[in-house]
């Protein structure tokens, strides 16, 4: 399958600049909903959503889409992971909480996937007007220049970013002398910030047990493409665009270090408890 890589960065450029950041800081009390109690969504995430849609659709005939803000209508779409028709995942505003306060760390996140496989994938900053683009066997690249995750071996001396539940799990333990402790990092509040990140360098390690598709496929196909390795802990497999019941995606910037990091974060039945 043939891709214009930097067709679709423009495509998701100009969707952000068309209905999300015109909208930023901008929002209405009637443009903010809840799709479940806590879980916000914007007039900009089902916009962009749906230009999104149409226009990777267009792209790509016989390409079908799974998007979040569809799935939240409509769960069946979900069905579309398993069909052998090229696949658009789309997170349109990831980061909505943030979006919504004026917070500027929110993006947009894309990937298309085959078969199960991860093909491509991007994510759009559009506050910083920077995008983070892999494609597999190719690389991965932020602002058109090539990005390397950092390759440390010790788990130690590694920056770890973990939910806030998981985060204090482990500070009790170094509490309790259980240490050596990695240094914790907070999350973003937009998991599109933390893969960039990731793939920089900048963060070493990321476990995380919410697994939607959109939150996780663009972002791990970028970790990979710049050189880090990710598993799942239960299945022991490497992560897949599907839907997990019950597992956790543990990434790492070497496979080395991996079981270092699992044994650490996730000591005896509790991987599934933090």
């Amino acid at each position: 399958m043939k891709i214009d890589v930097d067709h679709i960065t423009r495509i998701i450029a100009e969707v952000a600049d068309e209905e999300i950041m015109p909208r930023f800081q901008k929002l209405t009390d009637g443009d903010i909903m809840e799709k479940s109690p806590g879980d916000l969504v914007t007039t900009a995430d089902l916009a962009a959503e749906t230009k999104l849609s149409t226009r990777l659709s267009d792209y790509l005939p016989g390409s079908l889409v799974v998007g979040e803000e569809g799935v939240a209508k409509d769960e069946s779409s979900l069905k579309a992971l398993e069909s052998d028709h090229p696949l658009w995942i789309i997170d349109p505003v990831d980061g909505t909480r943030n979006f919504a306060n004026g917070n500027s760390v929110f993006g947009s996140m894309v990937a298309l996937a085959h078969n199960g496989e991860l093909i491509a994938s991007w994510i759009h900053d559009p506050a910083r007007s920077r995008t983070a683009v892999a494609e597999k066997g190719a690389g991965a690249t932020l602002s058109g220049k090539p990005i390397k995750v950092r390759d440390i071996t010790a788990f130690e001396r590694m920056t770890v970013t973990l939910g806030e539940k998981h985060r204090a799990f482990i500070e009790k333990r170094a509490v309790n002398g259980l240490g050596p402790v990695p240094h914790l990092a907070p999350r973003y509040g937009s998991v599109a910030h933390d893969y960039i990140s990731l793939a920089c360098g900048e963060f070493h390690c990321a476990q995380y047990r919410r697994l939607n598709p959109w939150d996780h496929a663009p972002g791990v196909l970028l970790h990979r493409e710049a050189g880090g390795f990710d598993k799942m802990i239960a299945t022991q497999g490497p992560y897949r665009p599907q839907t997990y019941a019950e597992d956790c995606l543990l990434l790492t910037p070497n496979e080395e270090v991996w079981e270092d990091a699992r044994a650490f974060l996730n000591p005896g039945t509790d991987s599934f408890h933090v």
